[in-house]
């Protein structure tokens, strides 16, 4: 996978660590899923902060990175 994969899949794997946390204290059980999706997350966007030359990519440039992906998605059908 490329950096731009990679730092999407952390992206976006940020808001449902979210939602998983506000379920599991709604629930008063531990917040298991929460935690371990939101490593996953913070080793992806870590991983390409540090492996990538040019640094992080920026907020404003998720959208059009995920233009991208979906556009290299669509291509392969």
């Amino acid at each position: 996978m490329d950096h731009t994969t990679i730092f999407l899949l952390g992206v976006y794997l940020v808001p449902l660590a979210f939602l998983s946390l506000m379920r599991a204290w709604a629930d008063s059980r531990p917040p298991a899923v929460a935690l371990l999706l939101g490593a996953i997350a913070a080793g992806c966007i870590g991983y390409v902060a540090v492996a990538r030359e040019e640094g992080i990519f920026r907020l404003r440039e998720i959208p059009e990175l995920t233009l991208e992906l979906a556009a290299r998605i669509v291509a392969i059908f």
